[in-house]
């Protein structure tokens, strides 16, 4: 067995326990990347729209031409990680020097200068190109860093627990306080407003990022690639399991993006809500999505994960199908259900879907004897923003189709049911999906077990090699 093929690190290290400052240093650089995701999964759309004035179909086409770019730069900037020997290791030095970058970007594409229209477009495609980079650069290596912390399957869900909740607690951050404290700093002018209050978030989310740097550890460290990134893509697509996860990532995080893009619109013209309960219905969301992190763990000490998601998107599925037929003035009976699907949405698609992930990146050392740990993640990362970019592209189209117009209290009949639709059938087409697609998932925990036993074997030999 060659070096390339083995992980160089003592059994003891990879499979120890971790501290729980280290697991809150994990977290927090979720955290900080999910103060500005956020504001692109639920504000974006109707930031372009609402507020910078831009059409509804043209925001649709903004969102995939830049996702087109992201279809190279992910999986450059993966076998970039992969490459990587630094005193930091391969991971931890992009989230350190591109921690301030990731905050000024925000800053900069929540802008709104006085332009033409012309102008409006074209600042808007280069920020939000330019922030895409920034993030690709600091996210995959973020991503990927888990499976290079710990081989431990119970660490590793306990660190994807914290992630999540504090994941959740940043987006909480954000919906709770984006739209009252824009209107506030703004003084009426929400351009400015958003500008302000992206110089607060964008400070916070680099102060977490460095926080993660300093606090966390690579103990699973895989010898400096010396192939190309073609020879890395040739290998990875080998891994059957790894083409599987990256299609299932995109189906799972679909719904969560669409729904969380037309959110606003629904509250705001099917709900005729106003500006106090719309922050309180994403709030909502929100905080049900970090009580989801939290008995993610003990639910998964308990049950098989792989068994586990099929059922939670099985319910998913019935549940968005009764958010079809539920009238959205009947809030006895619109926030249980909204509440159940947020909880259990964040069950399946952030610590389990998040831990299969890292299960793919053992079996592909296991099977292919090589650990391409950042452009595995990378396709995932690539699936996850073009989950996001599609998502907020339909809702933007269908508005843009159904005769949509910003700011208007009262919108055509085919604007609200479109909404509607978005809001709960879509969604539950994508869960029923995820459950079908997950059947042909073989990482369940048997032979999980198998997989770290033989890793752990293999990196004795060859410490015991290096030694002798």
């Amino acid at each position: 067995m060659s070096d390339m093929s083995l992980t160089s690190v003592a059994s003891n290290r990879a499979m120890e326990k971790l501290k729980l400052s280290e697991k809150v240093g994990y977290g927090m650089g979720d955290a900080g990347s999910c103060i500005v995701w956020s504001m692109l999964a639920l504000y974006l759309t109707w930031f372009y729209t609402d507020v910078f004035g831009l059409a509804p179909e043209v925001v649709a086409t903004l969102f995939l031409v830049i996702r087109i770019f992201d279809a190279f730069t992910d999986p450059i900037m993966g076998s970039i990680c992969d490459h990587t020997q630094s005193r930091y290791g391969k991971f931890r030095p992009y989230i350190l020097y591109l921690a301030v970058p990731f905050g000024i970007g925000a800053v900069v594409m929540f802008t709104t200068p006085d332009l033409s229209p012309t102008g409006k477009l074209i600042y808007a495609y280069i920020t939000y190109f330019v922030m895409s980079l920034i993030y690709t650069g600091i996210n995959i290596p973020y991503c990927s860093i888990l499976g290079n912390i710990t081989l431990n399957e119970r660490e590793r869900m306990s660190c994807l627990s914290w992630r999540f909740f504090l994941n959740g607690f940043a987006t909480l951050i954000v919906t709770s306080s984006i739209l009252p404290l824009s209107d506030y700093l703004g003084s009426g002018d929400r351009g400015q407003g958003f500008q302000y209050s992206m110089m607060i978030l964008g400070a916070l989310a680099t102060i977490m990022f460095l926080y993660c740097f300093a606090s966390v550890r690579e103990r699973v460290k895989a010898p400096k690639s010396s192939s190309s990134i073609l020879g890395d893509i040739k290998h990875i697509i080998h891994n059957d399991q790894w083409l599987l996860m990256i299609s299932l990532t995109f189906v799972n995080v679909f719904p969560a993006f669409i729904r969380g893009a037309v959110t606003i619109y629904y509250a705001t013209y099917v709900m005729h809500a106003s500006t106090t309960f719309i922050t309180f219905f994403m709030t909502l969301g929100v905080a049900c999505n970090m009580l989801g992190s939290v008995i993610a763990k003990p639910l998964t000490d308990r049950f098989d994960k792989v068994k586990l998601f099929r059922f939670i998107n099985i319910v998913l599925g019935l549940l968005s199908l009764w958010l079809y037929f539920i009238d959205p003035n009947n809030l006895y009976l619109l926030l249980p259900v909204f509440i159940v699907v947020n909880v259990l949405h964040l069950v399946q698609s952030g610590p389990i879907l998040w831990g299969m992930m890292s299960d793919v990146d053992d079996y592909g050392e296991y099977k292919l004897g090589k650990r391409l740990t950042g452009i595995s993640f990378a396709g995932n990362l690539f699936m996850l923003k073009m989950g996001l970019a599609i998502a907020g592209s339909i809702v933007a189209w269908v508005l843009a189709y159904t005769g949509y117009i910003a700011n208007e209290p009262q919108q055509n009949e085919a604007t609200l049911s479109g909404i509607v639709i978005m809001f709960s059938l879509m969604p539950m087409v994508c869960y029923f999906l995820s459950a079908v697609m997950v059947s042909f998932f073989k990482l369940d925990a048997t032979f999980l077990a198998t997989i770290k036993a033989e890793l752990t074997k293999r990196s004795a030999q060859e410490n015991t090699t290096h030694t002798a």
